[in-house]
């Protein structure tokens, strides 16, 4: 809106204070300094971004993936109350095994005491430290963190840096609960609409209007006429315009000050009858804020609508009350439509340009494999979202010698397939430069340290065959252990060392050897083929190996499209929630 406009009409913002949402949680906030530990808050910060999913358990399983790879720990589980018991499903199980234990009293994060014996079924799985979560109405779980791949130079950091990660994510988890029950028990909008016969005309003035500010003149002029109030202001939520108020006039710009007050509003209320011992009353009179109602789209709040005084003084009846409730959902209602308007078409933009994205992506991978002696390829790649973080690559080296290589970004979406293009082009470079397996995993490595924070990181496999020996010289960098089976036999090929982009010099990487023979299999994947989920039960790999085995004898293209049929069969309807790729590898007669 010009100058010239908010003279015209006398709309002006002003924007007061933001709380933190920290603020919202029961749990006191450590003191500690953190300002010398900027690694811990840069996590902090993309742990609050990243814990916003509407499900709680995806919350919690994000959380506890984003703390492993910033403490850098090799196992961790989130515990959760259960019929009287402590149970740890496999969805939020990293490194070790579902369990169940007896409920245990913890208050604060403490280290596990093999001295006390409701302790020490945690030990026994690995576990060394327990960390509760949680909000106002109490536990919301236990996180339990197993030991640390490098010793911690800073523990006081570590846990300050856990104390406000636990209420992050116990905030984060309540929230989305209640978030969810409003959003499938409040249904109030329409019936309140029609409680005021006026709001029929307003209502189809709201919809005559384009922009924000049209939809502001309108309400400005309805309030003015009806409920015989010069001044009012729109508080309107930091998610829908960043916590501003917007008033009609610019003598009413001090009614900022009440920004916190008319935010704890709850339900529609005129300031005379709160109780005498509610500090808010004496506030919002001082204020002349006379009246206030929540404003909300589909039972979720976006801002609360507070009037001044009557112009002649006399006191609001519940029906001005009901009005200004009815006319504030109203405009808000559109206000949020125009708002849903303007993001769908940023969405399609974006769409548009994510399509192009996942065809550029596409083409990094191999166009056609390469025919090698003695052996049949056939792989795939399957992204659970437009675009995503999973890559194959098969680059052959010279006459005999073939580089497979797999690996998977921490991470899904724009983020996730843009550094793992920067992989593909530095693998694709430092292939030729005729560097050994451990060496290559090692440059790998600095390039993710040195431009990546510390909780992006990349697990990857690396091997080499050589058609005339039948020779196998491979690397595995945290990756999932691709299966070989000889015969009846099953070997995971697990040797090598820490995944890329968590530590900037890591122990070296160790190279694993071996040999094929006629008939072997070997399969390269990603973790999103054995986290396949039918619900809260993963595929796992004893049914990978078990589809393997029951395909051992057929050709390479038969043995993949085996296993997606495997796939599919197990998780029925449910979508795809990680991004999934293969790589299968048949030794056949020359």
């Amino acid at each position: 809106m010009s100058d010239q406009d908010r003279q015209k009409y006398g709309i002006q913002c002003t924007r007061p204070p933001v709380l933190y949402s920290l603020m919202a949680s029961s749990d006191p906030i450590p003191s500690t300094d953190l300002r010398s530990s900027r690694l811990h808050m840069a996590s902090l910060l993309d742990l609050s971004s990243r814990v916003t999913e509407a499900d709680p358990m995806d919350i919690l399983n994000v959380a506890v993936l984003s703390l492993m790879g910033r403490l850098r720990v090799q196992r961790a589980c989130v515990l959760l109350p259960q019929a009287g018991r402590l149970v740890a499903e496999a969805r939020l199980c990293k490194g070790v095994a579902p369990m169940a234990i007896p409920l245990i009293d913890v208050a604060t994060t403490e280290p596990l005491d093999a001295e006390r014996a409701e302790h020490r079924d945690l030990i026994a799985a690995g576990l060394e430290r327990i960390v509760p979560l949680t909000a106002s109405r109490g536990l919301i779980g236990i996180l339990c963190l197993g030991p640390t791949l490098v010793p911690d130079p800073d523990p006081d950091a570590t846990l300050a840096y856990l104390d406000l990660a636990r209420t992050i994510i116990g905030t984060a988890v309540h929230n989305a609960e209640m978030v969810r029950s409003l959003v499938e028990t409040t249904k109030e909008l329409e019936a309140r609409s029609l409680m005021v016969s006026s709001l029929f005309e307003t209502a189809r003035d709201f919809t005559g209007a384009k922009t924000r500010d049209e939809l502001l003149r309108i309400m400005s002029y309805r309030l003015m006429g009806q409920l015989m109030v010069s001044t009012f202001g729109l508080f309107l939520t930091e998610e829908l315009d960043g916590g501003s108020v917007i008033v009609n006039r610019r003598e009413a710009e001090h009614l900022a000050e009440a920004f916190e007050d008319v935010m704890s509003i709850e339900q529609p209320m005129r300031t005379a009858d709160l109780d005498d011992g509610d500090p808010r009353k004496e506030r919002l009179q001082a204020l002349d804020l006379a009246m206030a109602a929540p404003m909300t789209v589909h039972g979720v709040r976006k801002g609360v609508l507070a009037t001044c005084g009557k112009l002649n003084g006399q006191p609001f009846s519940s029906e001005e009350l009901s009005f200004l409730q009815a006319i504030g959902t109203t405009a808000m209602t559109a206000i949020e439509n125009e708002r849903l308007i303007q993001e769908e078409l940023v969405k399609q933009r974006l769409e548009n340009e994510l399509q192009i994205a996942a065809e550029i992506q596409r083409k990094l991978l191999p166009e056609t494999l390469p025919q090698l002696d003695g052996l049949q390829i056939a792989a795939s790649a399957e992204t659970s979202r437009v675009i995503g973080g999973d890559y194959y690559d098969v680059i052959p080296l010279d006459e005999y010698r073939t580089l497979f290589a797999i690996a998977d970004v921490a991470g899904k979406g724009i983020p996730a397939a843009l550094l793992m293009a920067n992989v593909q082009a530095a693998l694709n470079v430092l292939a030729w430069s005729e560097l050994s397996l451990t060496s290559l995993a090692e440059k790998i490595n600095v390039l993710v340290c040195q431009n990546t924070e510390p909780e992006v990181f990349i697990t990857m496999f690396l091997a080499v065959i050589d058609t005339r020996t039948r020779g196998i010289e491979y690397v595995n960098a945290g990756h999932n252990p691709p299966i070989l089976i000889h015969g009846s036999d099953v070997t995971l090929l697990s040797t090598g060392g820490v995944l890329t982009g968590v530590i900037p010099d890591p122990p070296p990487y160790r190279l694993g050897v071996g040999s094929l023979a006629d008939g072997d299999l070997l399969v390269l994947y990603t973790d999103g083929v054995t986290e396949t989920r039918n619900g809260r039960q993963e595929y796992g790999v004893g049914a990978l190996v078990e589809t393997l085995h029951a395909n051992v004898g057929k050709g390479a293209d038969e043995v993949l499209q085996a296993v997606q049929r495997s796939l599919r069969a197990f998780a029925g309807q449910q979508a795809l929630d990680d991004d999934t790729s293969m790589v299968v590898i048949k030794v056949v007669q020359r």
